[in-house]
Order: C-alpha cells, then structure tokens, then sequence
C-alpha cells in the first residue's frame, strides 16, 4: 500500500483498515513510513502504535525526523516510551535531541541515575554506547539459585544476552553460558562452570578501539568495567555494529571533503551550516587550482613546444592523483583496522612503495609509446615518460605520509585522504614535470 493509499483511507476515518495496514507492517517497515507520509499524518500513524513498538522504532529515526515525531507524542506518552528502551538508546535520544529533550523529562524516568551516568561519559567514548541492563549472579550462588535468579531478571531485563559473575563488591569475576547452567547440576557452585575474565573494556575508551576488540577477538558482547573491576554495564554486537557503520560512514564522507555530520537520509537541519561545512575543501581545491596554474604559467617562458607539453599535463595530473588517493586510501583503512604504531605500517608502506614504482613504470612505457606514436618526437617522449614515473611514486609517498602525518597530530586520516591528496598531487606533479622539461632542456 502506498503513502498516499493510507493517507485516503485516513480521510476516509477508515480505523479499522489504518489498523490492520499498521498491524501488517515489521518495525523497521514503520521506521520507513514515517519517512513517506506527510507529517499530518504523524498524530493518527503514532495514535495506532503501541508504546512498546515505539521504543523499539525510537532509536532507528535520524534526528530530524525524531524531533517532528516528538512534537506529535505528549510528555506522558513520551515518558513511556523511553522506560520502555534500553539505557544506552535513553541516552542517545538524549544526546541527539538535547534542544528538544531537558533534563527535567530526563529525571521523570524510571532508570534516570543509569542514564545520566551514560551521558556523563564523552561522546563516542565506549561509557557512551554501554546500556546498563546487565544479568548478573552472584558467585556464591548455586547452579539451581543462578537459574532461578535468571527466571526473575529474565522478567526485568527482557532478552538476555551474557550471565556476568560478580563477587560482593560487584567486581566482575567472569561469565557464564546459558548452554552450560541449564545443563549443570543443580547443586554444583555456579564457579564450577565460569569462564575466567578475559576481554573488557574501561568506559574512557574510544569505540573505534572497542569496535577493533570485537573484530579482532570475535566478540558478541564486552563487559565495561571501572578502574576498580566494578562492572558498569556491557557493549552487545548490534551497539559495535552501528559503532562500524558510522565510523565506516564518517570516513567516506571525509575522504569526499563532507561534514561526517550530513546524512542522505536527514532531510532536515540547517542547509546554511551544511553548505558553510562543505566550503572550506572548496576553497582549499580553489586556491590549489590556481597555484597549479601559476606554476603552467612558466611553460612558456622556460621551453620550446609550450602548448604541446601543456597538452600532457591533465593527462600528469589524473594519473598522480588516482595513485595517491589510492594509497592514501589504504592507509587510512589500515588505521581502520587497527594500525596505529610505524611497525605496523612497514611491510604494508614497502609494498605500496614498490607497486607503485611498478605502477609509474608501466604508466611511463605505455606513456611514452603513445606520444611517440602521436608527436613523432623522441624528446618530447622521454620528458613526458620520465615525469609520469617520478610523479607517480612522489604521489605515492605523498599518500602514504600525510595520513600517517595526521594520525600523529590528532587529526582524523581520512581527511588527508580526498581533496588534500589530489589537489596536493596536482600542484607537485605539475611542478616536477616543469622540473623535468627544464633540466631536460640542457640535454636535447
């Protein structure tokens, strides 16, 4: 059924068939209508929907749509709603709508303390993407006490996940599978079957650093845990999950010179503040192009045959900047992945460094056989063939460096990979093959 069919039977005051077309929708199926209907549509949609959908949908909406969404929902309807979601959805609600949603509906909440602890954590810090719900036993509890225990927290905490084994200082001891308490003996010490502490996380730390313990270690789920072993909450797969797809998502619109904070699917929000985000690449490209240019401007002035050697610079330019993007982009996923010290980077920069010397070989030969074939002139040839080579490794070390270079100073790589590499390419390869032309020019 389309949008505009349920907007017509809505009009129709046809209840019975709104129902059943929103009884007959997944929850992700809603999250996608509310991004079809008009907003004149919100109050009867969310009139149909129970309050338990709605705190499973909640943390699925971007931002600008939440907000239109929180216009059509009173403040006691809304209060249901967010006891009804995970601490760690509480407090992203919280932290993305903070114009919106004020401390004095923060402390109406059933589990406010959990929540504002969450939100006293930096943003993008593990402490910031942790839910408090947690199914702990104690570990001088029986096989039999653990399972009864589960039957009453299963009750509270929904969908349990990992059994946390804590001592009377509710310091983390290890945890237990569910495949092995149903199949203990009632009477054995529920430390007969722990499994011993082995991977945490402390909340301070960033959730890339996180989202590489879950790759590295195979992870569903991480403990975090506070200077003194007190366990403070945990990090599930489908919290990391998003944590990738962000960073992943951060990363490409950074490579493109984009604010990681735009989003295709927000329609809202400010188009000045996006358009200002967008301009300083813009004028950095700008005012690169032009120095590119003053730097042809000595072609004709300092050689013979001007306006043919001109005619190979686009042909410079393209190459040296694909080869240093690409690198550029290869390092920048290494760090992606975890690369973080130079001897990480060895092998990996030793290999970049020698196909790229392959890469400008081959691109020299193939270079020079097509301007002999067109020019008929051997000089000519080999100037153009001996710059595509030595821009073409230039490029590649100039997109292994400035990443590495960032990352040193604190500055997110995978900045370095798109408009500062190509247009960076672009001035230096002009400028060598200027060099080229002119010292060439004492031999031919």
């Amino acid at each position: 059924m389309k949008a505009v069919d349920l907007k017509q039977i809505i009009e129709r005051g046809d209840d019975e068939n709104v129902q059943a077309y929103l009884n007959f929708l997944e929850d992700l199926e809603l999250v996608d209508l509310f991004y079809i209907i008009d907003e004149e549509l919100y109050s009867t949609v969310i009139s149909k929907i129970s309050n338990e959908t709605l705190s499973s949908i909640f943390p699925f909406f971007e931002k600008s749509t939440l907000e239109k969404i929180i216009k059509h929902i009173s403040e006691a309807q809304l209060i249901k709603i967010l006891n009804g979601m995970e601490t760690d959805d509480v407090a992203y609600t919280f932290r993305e709508l903070s114009n919106v949603l004020t401390m004095d509906l923060l402390n109406l909440l059933d589990k406010k303390d959990q929540v504002i602890k969450i939100l006293s954590f930096p943003a993008e810090s593990a402490g910031s993407i942790m839910q408090s719900e947690v199914c702990v036993l104690n570990d001088e509890m029986t096989i039999g006490e653990a399972i009864e225990s589960l039957r009453k927290q299963k009750q509270i905490l929904g969908e349990i996940i990992c059994v946390f084994v804590i001592d009377k200082e509710k310091k983390l001891l290890g945890d237990i599978q569910l495949d092995d308490l149903i199949l203990g003996k009632f009477i054995d010490p529920i430390n007969k079957i722990m499994n011993p502490l082995k991977y945490y996380v402390d909340p301070m730390e960033d959730q890339e650093e996180v989202a590489h313990s879950f790759s590295k270690y195979d992870l569903s789920y991480l403990p975090v845990l506070d200077k003194d072993g007190t366990l403070l909450g945990q990090i599930t797969f489908d919290d990391i999950h998003d944590v990738i797809e962000n960073e992943a998502n951060e990363d490409i619109l950074a490579f493109a010179g984009v604010s990681p904070a735009e989003s295709i699917a927000d329609s809202g929000g400010n188009k000045f503040k996006v358009a200002l985000g967008r301009f300083p690449w813009l004028v950095f490209s700008i005012s690169a192009s032009m120095l590119t240019g003053y730097v042809l401007t000595f072609f004709e002035s300092q050689t013979a045959n001007a306006i043919i050697f001109a005619s190979f610079v686009p042909l410079i330019m393209n190459t040296t900047g694909n080869v240093g993007t690409q690198t550029a982009m290869i390092i920048t996923r290494n760090f992606a992945l975890g690369a973080n010290e130079f001897g990480d980077f060895r092998l990996p920069l030793m290999r970049e460094f020698l196909v790229g010397l392959m890469v400008g070989m081959m691109a020299a030969i193939v270079t020079f056989l097509v301007t002999f074939l067109f020019y008929q002139d051997i000089t000519v040839s080999i100037r153009v063939g001996v710059t595509v080579i030595i821009s073409v490794v230039t490029a590649v070390l100039f997109g292994m460096f400035v990443p590495i270079g960032f990352k040193k100073i604190g500055v997110d790589p995978a900045v370095a990979a798109g408009p500062l590499v190509t247009s960076g390419c672009d001035m230096i390869s002009v400028s060598l093959y200027l060099g080229v032309i002119i010292l060439m020019n004492k031999f031919f």
